[in-house]
């Protein structure tokens, strides 16, 4: 079971890499305890719009709404209201977008699709709209040498049953190369990753590298005996952040023993 989806991660993640750079694309511009606001960006090209949309509750496990948009507008705010408070939600949404400015032999539309994982606010809460939560996986401790980064990376759904994240890890390291260890699960509320880049050179140095990327996809049992797969926004950094934030959350962590056991003294004694 784990190796299918690992390979269904790794398709949709190569296909959607692919496309990503250059298609119109939804990104959220504020939530709180009962909505959604999401905008349409990349879209200067963009004559019309049509769109379905398929929510799901992840805290609930089940579907949530559909609904239908159209649009001729492509500044246009487009708004989910009556959501439930302190709730993960994913909106699946298809779209189908015209371009005004095609030539004879260009596309003249795209139909494509995008999920955005949300949570919304607590009810009643008075944080800003603008901050949104939509990092379901992210740093947790850190470890380095110079041709070594040791990241372990947590999950908000990592003590669900129900929901599975799975990560794939990307390091890019500008004219040299990106280092790809392989995707993992994340298992006992996080998962370790090792980018080696010694494999893009003997001389190579970390700081070489630019940024540290993880994609999370989720694979969510559903109640009605259904399964999805979603994919969730990726978070990315530089080392320095990276390291940053590994540092932070070990100086607090009850972990510290073990990942050093897991990684660092072994590391040593190579």
């Amino acid at each position: 079971c784990t190796m299918v989806v690992d390979l269904l991660v790794l398709l949709l993640f190569s296909f959607s890499s692919l496309c990503e750079a250059s298609v119109p694309k939804f990104e959220p511009v504020s939530v709180t305890d009962q909505s959604l606001v999401i905008k349409l960006i990349n879209g200067d090209v963009v004559s019309h719009l049509d769109m379905a949309v398929h929510i799901f509750d992840l805290t609930n496990l089940e579907e949530f709404r559909k609904l239908e948009f159209k649009s001729n507008d492509r500044d246009e705010l487009f708004s989910f209201d009556g959501l439930t408070a302190n709730t993960w939600f994913v909106f699946r949404i298809h779209y189908r977008v015209l371009f005004h400015n095609a030539t004879e032999n260009g596309d003249k539309d795209l139909v494509t699709k995008q999920e955005l994982v949300v949570h919304t606010k607590p009810e009643g809460s008075r944080v800003s709209p603008t901050k949104i939560e939509d990092i379901v996986a992210s740093v947790e401790e850190t470890f380095t040498t110079t041709q070594n980064l040791y990241v372990s990376v947590k999950s908000v759904f990592s003590d669900s049953k129900n929901i599975m994240t799975v990560v794939v890890p990307e390091l890019r390291c500008p004219g040299k190369g990106i280092v790809k260890p392989l995707a993992q699960q994340i298992k006992e509320h996080h998962a370790r990753f090792h980018f080696d880049i010694a494999s893009l050179g003997p001389e190579m140095d970390l700081f070489e590298c630019k940024t540290v990327c993880f994609f999370p996809f989720l694979r969510v049992a559903m109640k009605n005996r259904t399964s999805e797969t979603f994919r969730a926004r990726e978070w990315c950094g530089s080392i320095t952040r990276v390291i940053e934030l590994g540092n932070q959350n070990t100086a607090t962590s009850h972990s510290v023993a073990l990942f050093l056991s897991v990684v660092a003294v072994p590391l040593l004694l190579q």
